[in-house]
């Protein structure tokens, strides 16, 4: 066939093939032999064309780079987070299903992992809010206070919290390497790099106490593992000890599980709404309640800059249904709810931003934080500290922690 005719044949070829593309509903594919046919719409077609184009460009990658390629399911996973990383989505990340049951372990009580409580990344680091006693990272020389800027030479800055979490999770006896700043009192500081053995771990997420034989104080570090029956136990201990107000301190609490904190709220709210949750676009979405039983006595919540998320969801229902008062700081404002979901393709996992959350009075929060009833800051030499240091050590200097006492004290006096 000569050159020109067959350019003829290909050019009216590719037109009939765009016109069915275009005005078809449906694309039949015969094959004959078997007598099987695969019907594809083609909105379907456009799709799986799309999909290829990513096993393409792995093949690409793969046959043609002059560089050391990493396998198929990494390139993958790094095209799975391209694609969560256009959405503008802070709290948006892929996980295999490796990873995700690393992330739930860490989520779930014991775990394998470093042992120490991380604030919200920014751009300076990561701040240990707590390097907890007897686990990994303390036994390593982590301190609290100290600020993480790199884990195994990857920057911290810009990373979520999900992606730090995971990235000091993993196999016991596994090594990970912190780049730490460490500030003194003194006003110097030092770069330390530090190589942290993972190990077994396992903290308890509530503490409590009482005041003066009347005053119970419940802290809750965050809303996961076992803490609603950490704070069930509690709150039964406190009442047979004959508690007649409440402290419940938040503060440093970075948030967790919305079934969590829903269950803890109405383990102290009455009657009432809690929270509720809406999609996009929605005026009206889930309303999480209470039922009628309630910690009926004064109550005092505290929070700072670090109670986020699940500790806004329950300082502002306290707030906002009369329950009780907030002291410290204004929270960090994140009211913003991310769901998981398993991919059928490869049984990866994909949590992104599905939600926004509201207060009981229909208030967004996200981006604001709440505000305190009474507004009172620590020292700035006690704002280093973990809020179990600030107890055992510094506590008549705790500003917040007294003004919280005194509130609810003098409310018990007034309701006897």
């Amino acid at each position: 066939m000569k050159p020109r005719l067959r350019n003829i044949i290909y050019f009216v070829a590719s037109l009939l093939i765009v016109a069915l593309l275009s005005s078809a509903v449906t694309l039949w594919i015969s094959k004959a032999k078997r007598k099987n046919e695969v019907v594809l719409s083609a909105e379907q077609y456009a799709e799986l064309a799309e999909s290829y184009s990513l096993t393409e460009l792995a093949n690409l990658i793969e046959e043609n780079s002059y560089y050391d390629v990493a396998d198929r399911e990494k390139l993958l996973s790094a095209a799975a987070n391209g694609m969560l990383g256009a959405l503008g989505d802070d709290y948006a990340v892929y996980y295999t299903n490796e990873e995700y049951i690393s992330y739930l372990e860490t989520t779930n009580g014991e775990y394998s992992g470093v042992g120490i409580l991380i604030g919200q990344p920014d751009d300076r680091g990561v701040p240990v809010l707590n390097a907890y006693e007897g686990n990994p990272a303390a036994l390593a020389g982590v301190q609290t206070g100290d600020l993480i800027t790199h884990i195994d030479g990857d920057p911290t800055a810009g990373m979520t919290l999900d992606e730090v979490s995971f990235a000091l999770s993993g196999e016991a006896g596994s090594v990970v390497s912190f780049t730490i700043i460490r500030t003194y009192e003194s006003g110097g500081a030092e770069v330390l790099e530090i190589p942290v053995t993972l190990g077994t771990v396992n903290i308890k997420r509530v503490h409590h106490a009482l005041y003066n034989q009347r005053t119970g104080y419940i802290r809750i570090d965050m809303f996961t593992g076992n803490c609603v029956t950490e704070f069930e136990e509690a709150v039964r201990d406190l009442k047979d000890r004959g508690m007649k107000s409440l402290v419940l301190d938040l503060r440093n609490n970075p948030g967790g599980s919305l079934n969590a904190v829903v269950s803890i709220a109405d383990i102290i709210l009455g009657k009432c709404d809690i929270v509720s949750i809406r999609g996009k676009g929605e005026t009206e979405g889930e309303v999480y309640t209470s039922d009628a039983k309630k910690i009926d006595v004064p109550i005092a919540v505290l929070v700072n800059e670090n109670s986020a998320s699940a500790s806004e969801i329950l300082s502002a229902a306290i707030q906002e249904t009369g329950a009780g008062i907030v002291v410290g700081m204004p929270t960090y404002g994140k009211g913003i709810v991310q769901t998981t979901m398993q991919l059928s393709s490869n049984q990866g996992w994909v949590k992104i931003t599905t939600d926004a959350y509201f207060t009981s009075s229909g208030r967004s929060i996200h981006g604001i934080g709440v505000q305190p009833d009474i507004e009172i800051d620590l020292d700035e030499d006690l704002k280093g500290l973990t809020i179990e240091q600030i107890s055992e050590n510094h506590q008549d200097r705790d500003a917040q922690l007294w003004a919280a006492l005194d509130y609810v004290r003098e409310k018990a006096l007034q309701a006897s």
